[in-house]
């Protein structure tokens, strides 16, 4: 009986807990009204973000300066090594490193006593076959100093006999080893890489020097397959050394290698024009920039180009709205400081080239300078 009453009051109890938790979720409900219009017009104002500052460029139309780049190293196209053709002292080396010289200067003078006394031997022997050769001349009836007066048999035995040929051949022999003793510039170059040194023992072929015509500095340089397809012999181009940037070449595509490596590049040669007078060493880095002209391209700033999931968009300006429009474009060609686009985008739209990097579609914006 006692239970059943405990049982009773708590579920009197539960309903009244229940009925007061409802009326307090009604009045609750009732009482939280909505924020009036001009509230809600306050907070919206309050977070909105001001006009995003860009700046802008016209997209035109025209003849697009479709630039390639490649690294390359410089060499002479006209090089050789200097050796001497006889062994001997090297009494004598006028020359240095770095030092100009003309075709015919004198670079190298070999001790020639042993050279000058074969030759003055030769000579004395010659002398006593002539002597000879006028006694046979005579006793063949035939004049004195007159090798037409026998006839053209009796003349060549004469010359063996007397032993004028023979003689005549050391001395050719003897004139030729003297001048083998003096080394002289097979045309006009820089000397480089000098390898002996002034009354040194040298033997005959050494190598003494290098020479290098400055004139006719060649760039060699690879480029892709697609890369040497859009070139030809007689382009021009733009060489920079490396170690000098400040310096600017020009030249021209001599050569094209018609083999492609096994790391899929095509070896290019460009001769350099006006290279003489400039300070350029043989091995030199450079940087080569070939350039073609492509017309009837739309043109635009290459920083106006930004990646959205992988793909290329230019942010155009819609003046009348002053927002920023998505363009997904196509580039056709680009250099290292524009793009041309063949879809996506027109010559007379206004792209945003600065500021974009953040911009979403239809943003506002506010161009600081229009171009």
């Amino acid at each position: 009986m006692l239970y059943s009453s405990i049982v009773k009051i708590n579920e009197v109890m539960f309903y009244k807990m229940l009925v007061v938790a409802c009326c307090t979720l009604l009045l609750y409900g009732c009482g939280a009204s909505s924020p009036a219009p001009e509230e809600t017009a306050e907070l919206t104002t309050g977070v909105q973000a001001p006009p995003a500052a860009v700046r802008t460029a016209p997209a035109r139309q025209g003849v697009f300066a479709l630039r390639i780049f490649s690294s390359g190293v410089l060499r002479a196209g006209q090089k050789a090594p200097v050796s001497v053709r006889t062994g001997g002292i090297l009494q004598s080396l006028p020359i240095q490193p770095g030092q100009y010289v003309r075709k015919g200067a004198l670079l190298a003078q070999l001790d020639d006593e042993a050279q000058q006394l074969r030759l003055n031997q030769s000579k004395i022997a010659l002398a006593e076959a002539e002597i000879e050769k006028q006694d046979l001349l005579i006793l063949q009836r035939g004049q004195p100093d007159n090798d037409q007066s026998v006839s053209p048999d009796k003349l060549a035995t004469i010359l063996t006999r007397s032993g004028y040929n023979r003689a005549l051949l050391s001395v050719q022999q003897a004139d030729q080893e003297l001048a083998y003793c003096r080394v002289y510039a097979p045309f006009d170059g820089i000397i480089a890489d000098v390898k002996v040194k002034a009354w040194q023992q040298v033997s005959a072929g050494q190598e003494i020097c290098t020479l290098i015509n400055p004139a006719t500095f060649e760039a060699s340089f690879n480029l892709l397959e697609r890369e040497a397809l859009q070139i030809k012999t007689g382009q021009a181009v733009q060489i920079r050394p490396i170690a000098s940037p400040e310096v600017m070449l020009r030249g021209e595509v001599s050569a094209i290698n018609p083999m492609v490596s096994e790391q899929g590049l095509v070896s290019v040669q460009a001769r350099v024009r006006g290279s003489s007078g400039s300070r350029l060493f043989e091995g030199m880095n450079v940087q080569v920039v070939i350039e073609q002209g492509i017309p009837n391209q739309v043109i635009i700033p290459k920083s106006a180009v930004v990646l959205r999931s992988g793909r290329p968009v230019v942010f155009t300006y819609a003046a009348q709205e002053q927002l920023a429009k998505w363009n997904y474009v196509v580039i056709a060609y680009e250099n290292d400081q524009e793009v041309a686009i063949s879809e996506g985008i027109k010559a007379g739209d206004i792209v945003i080239a600065e500021g974009n990097l953040n911009l979403d579609h239809d943003a506002v914006v506010r161009p600081e300078t229009q171009e």
